[in-house]
């Protein structure tokens, strides 16, 4: 039994990480519209089982049926809320250095010049209290707070969303 309890983790874990940064609960699939309608972290889990185990959202996506868009847009936003939320600690640690893989990461992904990701590097360092000191790990938070310290300098205000609008 003790060697099945982390199998059976596995869909609550893959879940729970999911939800800090899904906007929709569990996607397109057989799962969504088996479960629609329904709330809760059972739904979900079982909902995004279904979607997982079928490989129906491959169908879904490429014949635009069981509530799939395959020409739905992955905004930037989005890209840069699943890259934080993974990569937090190490992002903190960078920016702490003033620079490292996952800062640089973060720069590509914000679609920031090269010389725009050094004077990046650079504020992070010098904002890093701001930014992470009354931080508790919260990505969503540390977004809102890298947005207005990105709108409050005139090189880099072009990257923040607030300014973007991406």
């Amino acid at each position: 039994m003790n060697k099945k309890l982390p199998l059976l983790l596995v869909p609550v874990i893959m879940a729970s990480s999911g939800a800090a940064f899904a906007d929709s609960g569990p996607g397109c699939g057989l799962g969504q519209n088996i479960f629609a309608g329904q709330s809760g972290l059972a739904a979900h889990v079982l909902a995004a089982t279904t979607n997982g185990s079928s490989s129906n959202q491959l169908f879904g996506l490429s014949f635009d049926s069981l509530g799939c868009n395959g020409e739905t847009v992955i905004t930037a936003s989005f890209q840069r809320n699943v890259f934080v939320a993974s990569n937090y600690d190490n992002i903190a640690r960078d920016a702490a250095q003033g620079g490292g893989d996952h800062l640089r990461s973060l720069a590509q992904l914000m679609q920031m010049q090269d010389n725009d990701a050094e004077h990046f590097y650079e504020l992070a360092q010098v904002n890093y209290d701001q930014l992470f000191g009354a931080g508790n790990g919260d990505h969503a938070a540390w977004l809102e707070k890298l947005d207005t310290t990105l709108a409050a300098d005139p090189t880099l205000a072009k990257y923040s969303l607030q300014t973007s609008g991406s």
